[in-house]
């Protein structure tokens, strides 16, 4: 398929058609895992054109993915049973800072990263890369 979408009409009329599709192919019950058949083959294909045009003219930020200094402040968190609210105390930081610390919405300050070496164990190396 060598159809590219260029206007947001195109992109909106597409989107219906794929609704439809779904919709249809969902009442004939030929949406289920691994089938291969005209409904899921034109609905890949519409879908990668909509893909394109987003990439192309739409500005979709692209989910969040966790460091892995997130993610093991986290499992330091989770292993020991505590709230968010425990792991901020713990770390002499707000309850709201540390969220957003997690949450990837703040950055890790010298003083939060000093004590997540002392208090957590954390590797400096990792601290370093990804704070």
């Amino acid at each position: 398929m060598n159809k590219r979408l260029t206007s947001k009409q195109e992109y909106n009329k597409t989107k219906a058609m794929v609704e439809a599709l779904i919709a249809e192919a969902t009442e004939k019950g030929m949406l289920e895992p691994d089938m291969d058949n005209d409904y899921t083959r034109k609905i890949a294909d519409l879908s990668k054109l909509m893909a394109q045009y987003e990439d192309e003219y739409m500005d979709i930020l692209p989910l969040r993915q966790k460091t892995p200094l997130i993610k093991t402040i986290e499992d330091y968190i989770y292993a020991r049973n505590m709230k968010q609210k425990e792991g901020a105390l713990l770390l002499g930081i707000n309850e709201t800072v540390f969220s957003q610390i997690l949450n990837g919405k703040r950055r890790i300050t010298m003083p939060v990263a000093k004590r997540l070496y002392k208090i957590l164990g954390i590797n400096a190396d990792m601290i370093l890369e990804f704070a």
